[in-house]
């Protein structure tokens, strides 16, 4: 009998370059700034949904919510899981507690499109992560298989490249959130926005860099930091950074031989914004669950 790696392994595992996301590190600082700032009654809440789901029944609260921040990437390398977005997609068995076994790789951005030399433009394809943040926000009660989507899309959507398509003439479809757009031999845009926190997924670090940026943010916005709680708003936010602070090395596109090269410090202006983007996801995910679930 062919035997599978378990989900809970498999979100230990690094996550290919190209995928559409924080990369792990990123997706566990934003969790762990959103659950240390959950009322009491909405941390209780959200343990007791994570309980129910199958993958994190097991799970001490703080890491089964830190995990579920990874999870909706951690499938699409699930052998449970089947491709949903396939020309001839192949269900898999319905497991208990899973009322899907769709990975929903397309839940996880939008392709707002803009073009800098006049290119045509090709407007978002739905499903896409605004929808299936409304779908869930609109539910009267939060299910335990939703709740991980809904810290992931949060984070996802605060990384500006997970919110447009830059459409040029080199690329006429769109760069796809700058995965087609190399800045270094073998490495595009977006793989480089998803590691701006960097690779490390120790408790460790990710509590010193939740509290760093957490830091960073209250002394320019105060202790209760008045956030938008409207995931269109985080979307517009995002598709503006991406068109003034993200493509600033013109309409290049390069390829794996020969990359875009970068203006100089922009690596470093590109740290900042993410460990604002990255702060705001966290207390944003808070504010959510907590007028959700804390009631």
């Amino acid at each position: 009998m062919r035997r599978f790696l378990p989900a809970l392994l498999l979100l230990t595992l690094p996550l290919t370059p190209s995928l559409r996301a924080w990369n792990a590190t990123g997706h566990r600082v934003i969790a762990a700034i959103a659950y240390d700032h959950l009322t009491p009654q909405a941390k209780t809440r959200v343990d007791e949904l994570l309980k129910q789901h199958p993958d994190f029944a097991n799970l001490p609260s703080r890491e089964a919510f830190l995990a579920a921040s990874v999870w909706p990437d951690a499938i699409r390398n699930d052998p449970r899981f089947y491709d949903d977005t396939a020309a001839n997609p192949k269900p898999t068995p319905l497991l208990a507690g899973f009322p899907s076994m769709a990975r929903h790789t397309n839940w996880h951005y939008i392709d707002l499109p803009f073009s800098p030399d006049g290119t045509p433009l090709e407007q978002p394809k739905k499903p896409n992560a605004l929808v299936e943040l409304r779908r869930i926000l609109k539910e009267p009660s939060l299910t335990a298989y939703d709740l991980p989507w809904l810290i992931h899309l949060t984070g996802d959507v605060h990384q500006p490249l997970h919110c447009t398509s830059r459409f040029t003439k080199q690329l006429p479809h769109g760069d796809q959130g700058g995965n087609l757009v190399f800045v270094t031999p073998g490495r595009n845009l977006h793989s480089l926005w998803d590691g701006l926190a960097g690779t490390e997924i120790s408790d460790e670090f990710v509590n010193r860099f939740a509290t760093g940026v957490t830091a960073e943010l209250v002394r320019g916005k105060g202790p209760n930091p008045r956030l938008s709680h409207d995931p269109k708003r985080w979307i517009d936010e995002g598709f503006a950074l991406a068109q003034h602070d993200v493509y600033t090395f013109g309409p290049a596109s390069g390829s794996r031989e020969n990359p875009v090269e970068l203006p100089e410090n922009y690596e470093a202006g590109a740290r900042r914004i993410a460990r604002v983007q990255l702060a705001k996801a966290g207390f944003r995910l808070a504010a959510i669950l907590n007028a959700k679930l804390g009631r």
